[in-house]
Parts: C-alpha cells; sequence; structure tokens
C-alpha cells in the first residue's frame, strides 16, 4: 500500500470517524434510503412513508455494520420539502447515526437544514453539497443554521476525468470555507457506469494534495448504464457493483454511497479495509483503534 503525502484530515461527525491514511480508520458506509423508486416511500409530496419498514433496513444495516466495526452514515434522498423534513426528523429521532441531507433541489436540502437545526442535529448533519452550480442564496441560507460539514462535489462537465476534478476543487473548497463549512468531504461525483475508473485516480490525487476525506456514490448509475446486466442473475449483478464500489478503497477512499437495502457491501467493504490495514501495518500504519474490520471481520 502506500501513504499519502498531505498531512490527512480526520473527522468527527456525530459518532462516525472519517479520514486519514490508509488503514488508519475504516471506510465509512454512506447507506442511501428513500431515494428515486424506494418503495419505502408512500407519497413523495405529503412526506408520508413506510416508517417500520425504514426502520428495519436502518437497524438491519446497523446492525451488520457494528459486527464488524464499519462505520455507517444515512444518506437521506428527497425531492420534496415535506418529505425532506419528515425523513430528516424521523432518523434524528429514531438514530443516533449521522445523516446526509441529499435533496434534489435548494429548497428541499434548506428545508432537511432547517429541520436538523430545529432538533439540534447540526453535529450529525452533512450538507450535499457546495458545487460549481450551487448559488450564494442557498449556501447563505444553510450557514444560518450552524451546519459545518458539507459534502463538495466534484462535478466538472467540461473535464470529466481525474484531472478535472482536481482542477476544480482548490476553488470550491474555499468557497465550502468562506460560507462556515470547517469539516469538507470530497465526493467525485461519477455520472456515468464507468467513471468510477478516474473517480478513484482523482481520490488518490486529492487526497494526496489536500489530505481531505474523499469518496463517490461509484453504482447509482448501473440501472441505467449497464445495457447487458439483464443477463446475469441476481447474485451476479450484486457481486459486480461490490467489486466496483470496493475497488474505490484500494485507492484510499474514505466513504462509498451505496443502497441501503444492497447489504452485501458491508462484508464486502469490511474485508477491503481489513486487507488494506493489514498491509498498511507493514510500512507503519496500524489502524486508530481495535474498532476497525482488521479484528473483527474474519473472526
Amino acid at each position: 500500500m502506500f501513504k499519502f503525502q498531505a498531512e490527512q484530515k480526520v473527522y468527527q461527525i456525530g459518532n462516525v470517524t472519517i479520514g486519514g491514511q490508509p488503514g488508519q480508520h475504516p471506510t465509512v458506509l454512506m447507506a442511501s434510503i428513500f431515494y428515486q423508486g424506494d418503495k419505502l416511500v408512500q407519497d413523495e409530496e405529503k412526506g408520508t412513508f413506510d416508517q417500520e419498514g425504514a426502520l428495519c433496513w436502518i437497524n438491519k444495516i446497523d446492525d451488520m455494520c457494528q459486527k464488524v466495526k464499519l462505520p455507517l452514515m444515512i444518506d437521506i434522498v428527497g425531492s420534496s420539502e415535506n418529505a425532506m423534513r419528515a425523513y430528516v426528523e424521523f432518523i434524528g429521532r429514531h438514530t443516533e447515526l449521522p445523516f446526509i441531507i441529499d435533496g434534489t433541489v435548494a429548497k428541499v436540502r434548506i428545508a432537511g437544514v432547517e429541520m436538523a437545526a430545529k432538533l439540534g442535529l447540526q453535529d450529525r448533519a452533512v450538507f450535499d453539497s457546495v458545487n460549481v452550480e450551487s448559488k450564494n442564496e442557498e449556501l447563505s441560507e444553510v450557514k444560518k443554521h450552524g451546519l459545518k460539514t458539507a459534502i463538495v462535489m466534484l462535478n466538472n462537465s467540461k473535464k470529466p476525468t481525474a484531472q478535472g476534478r482536481v482542477d476544480i476543487a482548490e476553488a470550491l473548497i474555499e468557497r465550502a470555507k468562506s460560507y462556515g463549512f470547517e469539516k469538507l468531504l470530497l465526493d467525485m461525483a461519477v455520472l456515468d457506469i464507468v467513471e468510477p475508473g478516474p473517480a478513484a485516480k482523482a481520490i488518490y490525487m486529492l487526497k494526496d494534495k489536500y489530505g481531505y476525506p474523499a469518496g463517490c456514490s461509484p453504482t447509482h448509475t448501473v440501472i441505467t448504464g449497464w445495457k447487458k446486466a439483464s443477463i446475469y442473475n441476481k447474485i451476479e449483478v450484486a457481486s459486480t457493483k461490490t467489486s466496483m464500489a470496493t475497488s474505490l478503497q484500494l485507492l484510499g477512499a474514505d466513504f462509498i454511497m451505496y443502497g441501503i437495502k444492497q447489504t452485501e457491501i458491508v462484508p464486502s467493504m469490511a474485508a477491503v479495509d481489513a486487507l488494506v490495514a493489514y498491509s498498511c501495518m507493514q510500512h507503519g500504519v496500524k489502524p486508530a483503534s481495535h474498532d476497525h474490520p482488521l479484528y473483527h471481520v474474519f473472526k
């Protein structure tokens, strides 16, 4: 394995530690829920959903993660203000987990931020995101509510390469800081099925240069982008997706976004974390604590 040249930033977000050199802290699973097509959602506009079912899935993946010491955050996806308010309140009241406010448009994200602040959950909330299209009005509104953690989305449509992501990073990092964000997570903005490749390279390049925690959502494009997926069975498709996701860990990814119902990702991520950590011990980097998959996933 390798060590990054830049000093690595390590953040505490709620009860989750994220960042650092490979092998130091386990990769964080950001489990997405209430996404488009999620059957837990009953009426997106009204904000109604299957609360019992949602809690069942959250508890299931949380239990799996705890057994192998894989950190977990909940990625809350919403497309209406009512829905985002309901989702944030539900996650905030029924779990101790950190969560990402991942709204489709500004007013939805602001609604989530307002609810998080109302409940006093700013230390657990992550704003998604500061990006090239972010408006000053939205970021100013978020700043009023005291959120300190944000995802910085590195979507360079003019140059969708590893270097293209690096090229826009510094300006977006500085912009995020100017609005009061102190803990920054760099997201590689995967928009095509083959982009986890350059995204992984960008993760390495950015961590080596700046030291911020970095990662992405590597497989959400599979549904529309993998034209030949239908010739494979469910196990074959699932194993392909987990391979695409866990490959990012070998280049230093600190977080991976993945569907909450696709629980096969948990042992896969934990196993790769264990292998990476064991390799890193050979050049002096040890897990920061015993709460690491290295000591739990294979025992």
